[in-house]
């Protein structure tokens, strides 16, 4: 989205919020008792995903099977996550110990070598 589209949507937005807020008053006289904000009607800067906004929108009745859905899927992760993590470390583990193999062959190996022939350079000694 440009700067172009979102100044847009923010006079769309604005225009919608003056438009509400004389209905939600009930009057457009500025001396009237103020009517105190509505705790379901978002704000401009209220973020609301799809998930919330579905589960907002759920009849009653389904409030029981959602949170039975809820329990379940706690359930499920409770059971299947250590071994999704447990599977994932495993290969990061292998992964990680055939790399440190191949560079200790490579880098390692051949200082040891020339160490215990007496070739390789006396490292300085750290001050």
């Amino acid at each position: 989205m440009d700067e172009d589209d979102t100044s847009d949507l923010l006079r769309k937005a604005d225009a919608l919020i003056r438009r509400t807020r004389v209905f939600v008053a009930g009057s457009e006289d500025p001396a009237a008792d103020p009517v105190p904000p509505d705790d379901d009607l978002p704000v401009l800067t209220d973020v609301v995903t799809e998930d919330e906004a579905a589960l907002a929108t759920a009849p009653p009745h389904m409030q029981q099977h959602l949170d039975a859905l809820r329990e379940e899927l706690s359930r499920w992760l409770d059971q299947e996550l250590p071994h999704a993590v447990l599977k994932v470390t495993d290969g990061l583990a292998d992964q990680l110990m055939g790399e440190l193999t191949h560079q200790a062959e490579k880098k390692l190996l051949p200082r040891l070598i020339a160490r215990l022939d007496g070739t390789a350079a006396q490292p300085e000694p750290d001050d």
